[in-house]
């Protein structure tokens, strides 16, 4: 019994070392400090990058997402089975946080691979297009940045972070590449005709259908910011 009980406690340790957010420890700046603000995070965009199980936060590289609903006016175009990698490789440009007004925004430079299946009928730039295949996409050194607000709430006697509201925006300054496989159902002509001015245009094109699946895959590294925020008390965040 007594060793049944020694056991018991030695399990019960374990659980708690790995399972406490104390474990995980982060460099705490002063939010006026952007020079530490910034090189924090960068260091913990890989570690976010492959998940952190401890913090219940997925990993997001490669990061996958079901389904996306690109359409516009002119175009149906549905995109499925999406895995989207590279975002490990991420740097962090410029990072701000308002300690009294509960602000924070993050600016980072990423080259982004997507690939899964698309269904598209309609128009897309002046092509008119069709097909149900595969696609790829590639954008090179593209800029995101998310900003919003947040809140403390307690929790067991702790405060912690909580986003309450975000909004994001990304832009395009090297040259994209999107491709579509099966253009036009199989007809060789059409769909080689189509895809040289697609070549041309990868840009043009991911910001005319590409906002939906910025924002999806926007949305789930937020979430597991959220989960990040929700695993740490604030004071073992920062200074202020």
């Amino acid at each position: 019994m007594h060793s049944l009980l020694i056991l018991k406690y030695i399990l019960a340790s374990v659980c708690f070392v790995y399972a406490s957010p104390v474990a995980f420890e982060v460099k705490k700046c002063e939010s006026s400090d952007s020079k530490c603000l910034k090189s924090v995070t960068q260091e913990l965009i890989p570690r976010f990058a492959e998940g952190l199980s401890i913090l219940s936060v997925d990993p997001l590289d490669p990061m996958f997402v079901d389904k996306v609903d690109a359409s516009t006016p002119n175009l149906k175009l549905m995109l499925t089975d999406l895995k989207i990698t590279g975002l490990k490789g991420c740097i962090a440009k410029k990072i701000e946080r308002d300690a009294k007004k509960s602000f924070l925004s993050v600016t980072l430079q990423c080259t982004v691979d997507v690939e899964g299946h698309y269904d598209m009928n309609g128009r897309l730039l002046v092509l008119p297009l069709e097909g149900n295949d595969k696609f790829q996409a590639k954008l090179d050194r593209a800029i995101f940045k998310v900003e919003g607000n947040y809140e403390e709430i307690e929790r067991d006697g702790e405060k912690y972070w909580n986003i309450i509201k975000w909004d994001h925006g990304f832009k395009l300054h090297d040259k994209s590449t999107v491709h579509f496989d099966n253009l036009f159902n199989g007809n060789k002509d059409l769909a080689q005709a189509a895809q040289q001015v697609i070549s041309e245009s990868g840009n043009e094109i991911i910001n005319e259908v590409g906002p939906p699946v910025v924002k999806a895959i926007l949305t789930k590294i937020v979430d597991g910011v959220q989960e990040f925020f929700h695993a740490i008390p604030s004071k073992d965040l920062a200074l202020d």
